[in-house]
């Protein structure tokens, strides 16, 4: 449990278990594409009931995405253990606390400045004060040590939320391998690994996402705003967020049975790797 974690053999095995789930996962993804699509579509494009439309295809892609994220788990752990719903409720809880905590975190940063533009005397701040006005000022903040404290308060706010999901990274893998509902119990488990899983996350969740972004800016202009255009572009994002996904789920398995506190079941399961 205290040994330090090898972050390049656990990023290599995220994206061999990875590799490995692919195929059999493929037409959960493709029901996912669709769904995505067809949410993206009806976003875009002017028709009647579009919200209520889009909320249902919203939670769709929530359910469909917790058994896709189930299936991949099973096949990267090699027997069909946990339940739907088990998933469904760490999740949810999972998202809660993120959103919990972001709330707060973004609440802060809509007052603070606000609270440094009074504070360096740029500007005096009203109920009829214009926003190009307040904008002005916050703009020509930025560059002073006003604005350096609001980066840093920035960076700490997405530094806090990164730690949050890094603690936390566990949680589904564990609750399929153990059949159970695990959301905090997980916690103590990645206690003094969260720098080294951070490092192998670089790899297997933050330079796969930014690439799936990249390329979904790229190819916007390229599909228009036309019906086929929204849905493709859906279908795509989703399809271009696959490997952000399959070595998400890959770290958390490579990691599982290094931290996991039962030491029977942390040796079964690497047997089964």
């Amino acid at each position: 449990m205290d040994e330090k974690l090898p972050v390049l053999e656990i990023a290599a095995e995220a994206w061999r278990l990875g590799a490995r789930a692919f195929v059999p996962n493929l037409p959960w993804l493709g029901l996912l594409m669709v769904l995505a699509g067809l949410y993206r579509l009806v976003l875009g494009m002017e028709v009647n009931g579009a919200v209520i439309i889009a909320l249902n295809l919203m939670a769709a892609v929530f359910f469909v995405g917790v058994a896709f994220s189930l299936s991949i788990y099973r096949a990267m752990l090699g027997a069909r253990t946990g339940k739907f719903l088990q998933l469904v409720h760490a999740n949810l809880a999972l998202y809660l606390a993120v959103l919990f905590v972001g709330v707060f975190i973004a609440f802060f940063l809509a007052i603070l400045p606000g609270i440094l533009l009074e504070a360096s005397g740029r500007t005096v701040l009203g109920a009829e004060t214009a926003p190009a006005v307040v904008q002005a000022a916050f703009m020509d903040m930025l560059p002073t040590a006003y604005g350096a404290v609001f980066l840093i308060a920035c960076a700490l706010g997405l530094w806090a939320l990164c730690f949050l999901a890094v603690r936390l990274l566990l949680v589904g893998a564990a609750t399929v391998s153990r059949g159970e509902t695990m959301v905090f119990r997980t916690w103590p488990w990645t206690k003094r690994h969260a720098f080294r899983l951070s490092l192998a996350a670089l790899v297997t969740h933050v330079a796969p996402f930014g690439s799936a972004v990249a390329i979904n800016a790229a190819l916007n202009p390229v599909l228009g705003t036309s019906a086929a255009g929204h849905f493709i572009g859906g279908a795509l994002g989703i399809l271009m967020l696959a490997p952000f996904i399959l070595a998400g789920h890959g770290l958390a398995v490579a990691v599982l049975p290094r931290l996991m506190p039962d030491p029977d079941e942390a040796s079964e399961i690497a047997s089964v790797e």
